[in-house]
């Protein structure tokens, strides 16, 4: 799949190369990464204690497992088909507490 991106030049800035424009961006996509993982910990936190406010009663459902939409796509870009496979959800369960409701 291709991605088109559109820069808008500015004024009377010094022109990039394309291979310049793609190393700014896969950098600014490593930070974002690293500033997404820095805070996942407490976001999971945060989010499972909403979820189980919402529980319900005895017999409504059973939440098994709870984390926020960038952390699913995180997983399913890095192993696409992943969050399918049974085995592949047991053992993320397993390794992060946060997200494990049961």
């Amino acid at each position: 799949m291709s991605v088109n991106i559109i820069i808008r030049g500015g004024g009377k800035s010094r022109r990039r190369s394309s291979e310049e424009t793609a190393e700014i961006i896969a950098k600014h996509n490593q930070e974002a990464a690293v500033r997404e993982k820095a805070t996942y910990q407490d976001r999971s936190r945060r989010i499972r204690k909403a979820a189980e406010e919402i529980r319900g009663g005895k017999g409504a459902f059973r939440l098994e497992s709870v984390m926020d939409a960038r952390t699913y796509m995180r997983h399913e870009q890095d192993r696409p088909g992943c969050m399918a496979d049974d085995t592949y959800r047991k053992e993320l369960l397993k390794h992060n507490d946060e997200i494990d409701c049961r």
